[in-house]
């Protein structure tokens, strides 16, 4: 159904698809029928690029690093310096002709050249006698060795190999003249914006212009090597002269810019290198002097011997200080025990006093045994006189002992001996003493020199750094150097652009483009008016018929009404327009039974968010149709002016010439009629709308408020309600509804204003709004009422069928 749809659209607008594509073929036509012949040459170029230096042979095969440099190469080629030099070679070249020369420039643009050049342009033009055709530059491409692009003084003397030779300098002119014309000319350019030079170079000229260079193609052939020059123009001297010129320029300034960038780089490595040799130098001799006034031979030994003695001097300076302390403690104990011989004496009188006491209480104890009498007095006094006997006794034992010890050493060795030790002690502790002071001396010996050489390693470290480091600085700068000068050797090499396919003289035009470009053109206004078509169908957002309605509203539809149109494109369209009502009033009868609510009058609402959807007229034509079918309907209107459609214009010629529809409304169709003039008085009545209309809950009351009687009882009750967003509505006459019957044009955009309406009323009536898309095209009924009758030939149905995938549908069964 798709491509049917398509089809459709495509047969509503087929003579707008042949008229515009039409148009453009004609008006290409027009425009390209006084071209110029074009002529096309090219010419190669070998680059060496993907294949690598030939002196870095360990070089890796970069992808990227390879497409940077054709990219390089190439935006060198199309750069606005390389085509002003072009463009004023080319010039200076045919300014420098006497006459037209076709292997230069044709005739006719030879004229027209001297008749735009203005008179002092030809002072710029350097001229003498002197013509040496072999200074001529000329492109050559060995037969016998492809790859090479050399001058024509390095080939005359090659007789052994043929070459195919492009002159870019003519014979007649001298070489050293085309170029102080081609100075001599860009300077002129260069001067000022209002010279000729510059005005023809940065306007629309086709041979000499920026613009014009500019169309020259340069492109990299696949993956290989070399990159292809083309060129189209109307002249075919002029074609191939600006390629050869174009090769001569890029190969000159590829070398210039890949030698001079490697130069420079040298020079700064070479800079470099001297300023690296001469701090390098500064710091040795720093170093020099620094041994020189402190003495150093080598630093380190000497450091590590004065550190080794020292050391070894410690050891045995700690040992003789320890021996010493232990002589003298010797010492002391002896003089201690030298020192106790008058105590000796004290003690040993002192023990005499106590013999003397001892024999004094002796007798008095021996006098009181004696005595007959045994007294408690005697006892007591006896008693303290053993104990007192036994006391100096016990001091007298003591005494003794320690008169022993002081006499002879703890060991039992006698003070003579000990007083030689004591001499002996004494006189090794003056010579430790002696050795001692020596000694003291030498580790202020020793911590003057440390003095000496402990600022000195910082220094010399210090200055060996720095030295280290200006030697890697050196080497380093060093080996740039060596890197730079290989580059450059590299880029001499890799610099030498071959052209290996001269530009050729081209004999015969090239194909004319006009048919293609007719051809393209009435292809691309089919596209853009099919196109065109196709997006207004895509961002089509109206109702245009249930299915999308439904969709959008999402209501149930009871059915749709076609536009009436004045002449319709289909056949019987009255039949089609009265079976439409019928399916829309049989769906109204089929969905009250669906959903009855038990009341033998069934109440029925028209209404609409906007003014005109049409609301009396469908109304009117289902009350018709029930009536018809035996019904007593009754119908309530709210106005009693109808709007009339208003008197429409003539077919526009303009629509008649492009084949489209007549779109005027059939005004005098009966479907369309006041229902005044077709229901009966007694069933169409108008109510007034105030307060006691929007209060009211059936239709009783509304026939009460306004006066009305009939004298029967309907089956349904239609009632027309005002537009929703511009009135109010009877909330209780809704609610109490049967059913609700919300009326659309096709034609129209269902907005937020309309959707917020909508949602306020769906609460009162659930379940009981229904719509109706009214104004709906005419291809759009084909989904009720199958396919419409039209005068189509056969082999229009045939093809119909056809993308239908209906090959037997006309087999009976």
């Amino acid at each position: 159904m798709k491509i049917i749809e398509l089809l459709r659209l495509v047969r509503k607008h087929l003579v707008l698809l042949i008229i515009v594509p039409l148009s453009l073929a004609t008006l290409v036509m027009m425009l390209t029928r006084n071209g110029k012949h074009t002529y096309a040459s090219s010419t190669k170029l070998y680059t060496g690029l993907a294949t690598g230096s030939t002196i870095e042979m360990d070089k890796t095969f970069n992808y990227f690093l390879t497409n940077t440099a054709f990219d390089n190469l190439l935006n060198i080629i199309n750069s606005r310096e390389t085509q002003e030099e072009v463009a004023i070679r080319l010039l200076s070249q045919h300014l420098s002709l006497q006459k037209e020369n076709a292997k230069f420039i044709s005739a006719q643009s030879f004229k027209k050249l001297r008749e735009i050049t203005p008179t002092y342009l030809y002072s710029h033009v350097v001229k003498s006698n002197n013509v040496n055709s072999e200074d001529s530059t000329e492109v050559v491409v060995k037969k016998k060795t492809p790859l090479s692009f050399v001058n024509l003084d390095n080939q005359k003397n090659d007789t052994n190999k043929q070459a195919i030779i492009v002159n870019v300098v003519p014979s007649s002119v001298n070489k050293s003249d085309y170029e102080m014309t081609v100075k001599n000319l860009t300077e002129l350019m260069k001067s000022s914006d209002s010279n000729f030079v510059y005005q023809l170079l940065n306007h629309d000229d086709p041979h000499y212009s920026i613009k014009a260079m500019s169309t020259i193609k340069a492109e990299r052939i696949g993956s290989s090597d070399m990159i292809r020059l083309s060129y189209v123009v109307d002249d075919p001297g002029i074609c191939q002269q600006t390629l050869a010129i174009l090769n001569e320029v890029c190969i000159k300034n590829y070398k210039n810019i890949k030698e001079n960038r490697s130069d420079a780089v040298v020079k700064y490595f070479e800079s470099q290198l001297d300023f690296a040799n001469l701090k390098l130098k500064d710091a040795e001799d720093k170093l020099l002097v620094f041994n020189k006034s402190n003495n150093i031979i080598n630093y380190y030994e000497q450091s590590k011997a004065v550190a080794v003695v020292k050391e070894d001097m410690e050891v045995d300076y700690n040992n003789k200080k320890a021996q010493l302390a232990g002589i003298e403690a010797a010492i002391k104990r002896l003089e201690e025990k030298l020192g106790i011989q008058q105590q000796v004496q004290s003690k040993n009188n002192n023990l005499l006093e106590k013999k003397k006491q001892l024999g004094d209480i002796n007798f008095e104890i021996a006098t009181t045994e004696s005595e007959s009498v045994t007294s408690e007095a005697n006892i007591k006094k006896l008693a303290a006189l053993k104990k007192q006997s036994d006391n100096l006794k016990s001091d007298i034992k003591k005494g003794v002992q320690e008169v022993y010890s002081y006499q002879n050493t703890v060991d039992g060795i006698p003070i003579n001996t000990v007083l030689t030790e004591w001499i002996n002690n004494v006189v090794e502790a003056e010579n430790l003493r002696a050795k001692l002071k020596v000694m003291d001396q030498r580790n202020k010996d020793f911590q003057q020199q440390y003095s000496i050489y402990a600022p000195a390693g910082a220094n010399i470290k210090r200055i060996e750094r720095e030295i280290s480091v200006s030697e890697q600085g050196y080497l380093e700068i060093l080996h740039g150097l060596n890197l730079a000068k290989l580059k450059l050797q590299d880029n001499a090499l890799a610099s030498n652009l071959k052209a290996v396919d001269p530009p050729f003289f081209p004999i015969e035009p090239e194909p004319s483009k006009t048919m293609a470009l007719v051809i393209g053109s009435a292809f691309l206004g089919i596209i853009l008016v099919l196109g065109n078509i196709l997006a207004m169908e895509y961002f089509d957002d109206t109702l245009k018929n249930i299915k999308r309605a439904s969709k959008i509203l999402k209501l149930p539809s009871l059915g749709m009404i076609p536009k009436i149109y004045l002449k319709p494109s289909t056949n019987n369209f009255s039949f089609i327009n009265n079976r439409l009502i019928e399916i829309t009033t049989q769906n109204l009868k089929q969905y009250l039974s669906l959903h009855d609510s038990g009341k033998k009058v069934k109440t029925i609402l028209f209404l609409s968010t906007l003014e005109q959807e049409g609301k009396t007229v469908i109304a009117g034509n289902i009350s018709r149709k029930l009536i018809e079918e035996g019904n007593k309907v009754l119908m309530l209107n709210f106005s009693k002016s109808q709007k009339q459609i208003a008197h429409q214009g003539r077919f526009s010629f303009v629509s008649r010439l492009l084949g489209y529809h007549d779109s005027r409304i059939d005004i005098k169709s009966p479907f369309l009629d006041n229902p005044t003039n077709y229901l009966p008085n007694s069933e169409y009545f108008f109510c007034k709308i105030d307060n006691h209309f929007y209060s009211a809950k059936n239709y009783a009351e509304i026939l009460e408020q306004n006066n009305i009687h009939i004298s029967y009882v309907p089956d349904y009750v239609f009632i027309e309600i005002p537009a929703l967003i511009f009135n109010n509505y009877p909330s209780d006459l809704i609610a109490q509804s049967d059913l609700s019957v919300l009326i659309c044009r096709a034609n129209r955009l269902w907005s937020e204003a309309d959707q917020t309406a909508l949602n306020e009323l769906l609460p009162l009536c659930v379940n009981k709004m229904v719509l109706i898309v009214n104004g709906v095209e005419l291809q759009e009924l084909e989904s009720l009422v199958g396919e419409l009758p039209k005068k189509s030939s056969k082999f229009r149905k045939k093809l119909k069928n056809l993308l239908r995938f209906q090959f037997f549908s006309k087999n009976q069964i």
